[in-house]
């Protein structure tokens, strides 16, 4: 399930649910990534974790260590400036997390879409409640 935050980090959309084969970045590229790339052609950026790698124009990414040795003192400072601009989402993913539904289901991915939407629904209500 692909989810996108506002920048305050509340979730505004959540996509289908894929099969669990199926990695993040793929499903990111069926889903997500076209929207997203029109977008940043206007300036609009993305910011992802380390899975992300290769996403694409406009998806920033922490950088990976290379084999030979530690990170350069400036690519230590990008991936905490990237680490501190995803902060947002992770409080994203702590509020849907919040539903018990959505812990361990194995049902059918149609199902587990209509929990999803459900999800996001009730976090909005939520939000609109405090």
């Amino acid at each position: 399930m692909q989810v996108v935050f506002d920048p305050t980090g509340f979730p505004l959309w959540v996509s289908d649910v894929r099969p669990g084969s199926t990695h993040d970045l793929t499903a990111a590229r069926d889903l997500l990534l076209p929207a997203l790339y029109t977008h940043a052609a206007h300036g609009l950026l993305g910011l992802a974790d380390k899975g992300y790698t290769g996403a694409g124009v406009g998806i920033y990414v922490p950088l990976k260590r290379s084999p030979g040795g530690p990170l350069h003192i400036n690519n230590r400072c990008y991936n905490q400036l990237i680490t501190a601009l995803r902060a947002p989402a992770e409080r994203g993913n702590a509020l849907l997390g919040r539903w018990r539904a959505l812990d361990r289901v194995t049902v059918c991915p149609q199902r587990i879409d209509a929990i999803a939407e459900a999800a996001l629904v009730l976090t909005s209500l939520d939000r609109g409640s405090r």
